[in-house]
C-alpha cells in the first residue's frame, strides 16, 4: 500500500500538530479540574488528529486499534453507563468506568429466543445500560440484527419480544419473494451454500427477509443509546490449517469495520465484498443485506455433515410438485440428521415440475451421496441413475461401475467414487445449459439446482472477494494476500462464543457476561477460550474443569483472577431454573429444533430471564469490585 503523505496532507497535519500543541499548553490550567473536563479535552485532541488524516475509507486499514467509529460510539455510551452505575448504588469515575461485555453464544433458534429474554430482564433489572459490547455467534446474532434494526432498541425490549413471540409461530410467508431472492444470489458469481441457508433460516425460522445492511445499523450502534454489536465468524481456510486457536482465524463485523482483529486488517463494512488490490477498492459490490449474514451464522450440525441429505427428499418434492408442510418438514428434518435445508429450496412450489436430464440427474446424485454417506442402500437410487444416464457414456460407465462394486468398498471408497462420478458428471453435462424448460420459474430452478449441486459438491460456504487479495506483502497479514477469495463461516466451528473479539485488549473489556446457549457441555466454550488464552498469552482466568459439572449445572459461575477480566458464565438450563429436569429441557428445546409454538417460545424466555434475575445482585458485585479496585488495564 502507499502510505506516501500528500503537500495538502502534510500542510493539514502541520495545522492540527499546531493546534494540538496549542491545547495542551492550555490542558495546565485544567490540571486540578474535574474528570470530565480533562476527558472533554482529550477528546477535543482526538478529534483534531483524526481530522488530520487523510479521509479515505477506501482503503485497507492496517492496525489492532479499533475503529473511529468504535470509539465514537464507546465515548456517546459512556454516560449512559455511568448513569445505570449510579442507579445501582455504585459511584464511579469517568475515566474509570469499566468496559462490560455481554456473550450471546450459538445454539440455532432457542440461542435467538434466549438472547431475547436475557437482555429484555437485563433491561427490567437495571442492568443493561451498564454493558457496553454485545457480542454474539450463530442464533445470538439472529437476535441482534432483530433488535439493531431499531435505533433505540433498548428502550423497546418489552414491545419487541411480543413481536418477536407473535413472527416466529407463523408459517413460512413471502415464498415467491425468497425465491427470487435465492434465484438473484444464485448469478452471482461468488454464490454458496450462505446463500442457500440464509433463505432457508429466512423462510423457515424467522419468517422475515431483512433486506436492510449492517452498515445501515450505524446510528443504532453509535448514538449511545445501545452496546456496540460486534458479530463473529472464522475464515474457513485458515480454521483448516491452523485450528480455533489462531487469532489470525478469526474475523467480525461491526456497523463500521470489518475484518481479521489477530493480525489486524480491516475494510469499511460497506466495501466488504467488493473487489480490492493493492489494498485500494477497484470495483464495488452491494453490500450482502442482513439475511445474507444471518447464514453465516449457522454453519452448524444442521448442516455441518452435509447440506446433502435433505436431498433425499429432493426427488419427490421437485419432480412430483409436492408441497410439505411446516411441521411435516419438521418432523423429516429431524429423522435425515437434522439437514432439511437441501429440499426446502424446491418444495414449496406446488405444481412446478422439472424434468430435465440435467436436473434429475442432479437430484440423483445427491440423493446417492446421502444414503452413501449413512450407510444405506442404494440400488434403487443406482437403478433410476442408470436409466436417466442412459446415452451418456462416461458418466453412465462410471455408474454401471460403481453399483458392481459398491457392496465391496469401505465408506471412504464410496464417497471417492461419488466425487469422482460427479467430475464425469460435470464435464458432461456442464455445458447442456440446465435443459429445456417451459416456464421461466423452472429455468431458474434448474440453474439454481446446477449451482447448489455444485456448491454442495465442493463444500462451498460463505465466499467473498478477499480485501487482502496482493495487500502489502510487508503488512501484517501476508497469509493472505495471495488469495483472491476467502470464506466466512460461522465461528462455533471454533468457539461457539465470541470470546477472541471482546477479549481483544484494545477493547479493555474487564466484566464478561458469558450466557451459554449451547448444545451439549454448558462449559465447552469456557474450556475451550482458557486454552485459546494460553496458546496466545492473553490474560483469563484459569479454569479448574473438574469443577464443573455439565449434567448439573448451577446458573451462574465466577471466574477471576489476577489482572484478568472477570467472566460470569451463565448455562441456559441449570439446576436453579429447570431443577430436575435439565436434560429434559435440553432435548425439548434441542438447537436442531427449526420451529416453536408460542407456548413453548414463552417457556424459553422464562427459563432465560431466570438466570439474570437470580443472579442481578451478584452481577452487581462484581461491577463494584472493578470499580472498586481498578484503575489497572490488563
Amino acid at each position: 500500500m502507499n502510505f506516501q503523505m500528500s503537500c495538502k496532507d502534510f500542510y493539514s497535519f502541520v495545522i492540527a500538530q499546531k493546534q494540538v500543541m496549542t491545547l495542551a499548553k492550555s490542558s495546565k490550567k485544567y490540571e486540578t479540574s474535574g474528570t470530565s473536563e480533562r476527558l472533554r479535552l482529550r477528546a477535543d485532541m482526538e478529534l483534531i488528529w483524526a481530522g488530520s488524516q487523510v479521509d479515505d475509507d477506501k482503503t485497507v486499514r492496517l492496525s489492532n486499534e479499533i475503529s473511529d467509529g468504535e470509539k465514537e460510539a464507546i465515548r456517546n455510551r459512556r454516560p449512559k453507563v455511568l448513569a445505570c452505575l449510579k442507579s445501582l448504588g455504585i459511584a464511579c469515575e469517568e475515566d474509570n468506568t469499566p468496559n462490560v461485555a455481554v456473550l450471546g453464544s450459538g445454539g440455532g433458534l432457542r440461542a435467538m429466543i434466549a438472547l431475547q429474554g436475557t437482555l429484555v430482564e437485563m433491561k427490567n433489572q437495571g442492568l443493561l445500560d451498564a454493558v457496553m459490547y454485545l457480542c454474539g455467534v450463530s442464533g445470538s446474532t439472529w437476535c441482534m440484527s432483530f433488535l439493531y434494526k431499531e435505533k433505540d432498541w433498548t428502550e423497546k425490549l418489552q414491545v419487541l419480544e411480543e413481536q418477536l413471540c407473535n413472527t416466529l409461530p407463523k408459517p413460512p410467508c413471502d415464498v415467491l419473494k425468497a425465491f427470487s431472492i435465492l434465484c438473484q444470489a444464485a448469478e452471482d458469481e461468488l454464490f454458496s451454500l450462505t446463500d442457500v441457508w440464509a433463505f432457508f433460516v429466512f423462510l423457515f425460522m424467522l419468517k422475515k427477509c431483512d433486506q436492510t445492511t449492517l452498515s445501515q445499523h450505524e446510528v443504532a450502534s453509535t448514538s449511545g443509546t445501545n452496546p456496540y454489536p460486534i458479530y463473529a465468524a472464522v475464515e474457513m481456510k485458515k480454521l483448516h490449517e491452523e485450528g480455533g486457536n489462531s487469532p489470525g482465524t478469526w474475523f467480525e463485523f461491526t456497523p463500521h469495520e470489518c475484518g481479521f482483529p489477530g493480525p489486524g486488517a480491516f475494510v469499511c463494512t460497506k466495501y466488504l465484498g467488493s473487489k480490492f488490490e493493492d489494498g485500494n477498492l477497484k470495483k464495488q459490490r452491494e453490500e450482502k443485506n442482513i439475511h445474507y449474514l444471518q447464514g453465516t451464522k449457522r454453519f452448524s450440525s444442521q448442516v455441518s455433515d452435509s447440506t446433502l441429505a435433505g436431498a433425499s427428499l429432493l426427488p419427490r418434492n421437485l419432480c412430483t410438485g409436492n408441497n410439505m408442510t411446516l411441521p411435516s418438514l419438521h418432523t423429516q428434518g429431524s429423522q435425515d440428521k437434522q439437514l432439511p435445508s437441501g429440499y426446502i429450496i424446491f418444495s414449496f412450489l406446488p405444481g412446478i415440475r422439472c424434468t430435465c436430464a440435467t436436473c434429475q440427474c442432479i437430484l440423483l446424485l445427491l440423493e446417492l451421496q446421502v444414503h452413501a454417506s449413512a450407510g444405506e442402500d442404494c440400488e434403487g437410487v443406482f437403478k433410476k441413475l442408470k436409466e436417466v444416464l442412459k446415452g451418456n457414456k462416461d458418466s453412465y460407465q462410471k455408474c454401471c461401475e460403481m453399483s458392481e462394486t459398491w457392496g465391496s468398498k469401505t465408506l471412504e471408497e464410496r464417497m471417492a467414487d461419488c466425487d469422482a462420478h460427479d467430475r464425469i458428471f460435470e464435464m458432461e453435462f456442464g455445458g447442456k445449459t440446465y435443459g429445456p424448460c417451459s416456464l421461466e420459474i423452472e429455468g431458474n430452478i434448474c440453474k439454481l439446482l446446477w449451482k447448489f449441486w455444485s456448491c454442495c459438491r465442493d463444500w462451498i460456504w460463505g465466499t467473498t472477494n478477499n480485501f487482502l487479495y496482493t495487500c502489502d506483502p510487508k503488512s501484517k497479514s501476508p497469509v493472505f494476500t495471495k488469495d483472491k477469495i476467502i470464506s466466512l463461516i460461522d465461528s462455533w466451528t471454533a468457539i461457539n462464543s465470541a470470546y477472541p473479539l471482546v477479549l481483544r485488549g484494545e477493547r479493555k473489556v474487564k466484566l464478561i457476561l458469558s450466557f451459554d446457549f449451547s448444545d451439549g457441555d454448558p462449559f465447552e466454550t469456557i474450556k475451550k477460550t482458557a486454552k485459546y488464552c494460553e496458546t496466545n498469552n492473553i490474560p483469563f482466568p484459569k479454569i479448574d474443569p473438574e469443577k464443573l459439572d455439565p449434567c448439573h449445572p448451577s446458573d451462574c459461575y465466577i471466574f477471576k483472577g489476577k489482572d484478568v477480566p472477570i467472566v460470569m458464565h451463565f448455562p441456559l438450563f441449570n439446576i436453579k431454573n429447570c431443577p430436575g429436569e435439565i436434560e429434559h429441557f435440553r432435548k425439548k428445546f434441542s438447537v436442531s429444533h427449526l420451529v416453536y409454538i408460542k407456548k413453548d417460545i414463552d417457556e424459553l424466555l422464562e427459563k432465560a430471564k431466570m438466570n439474570v434475575s437470580n443472579n442481578k445482585e451478584r452481577i452487581r458485585e462484581e461491577i463494584q469490585r472493578i470499580v472498586s479496585s481498578s484503575t489497572k488495564e490488563f
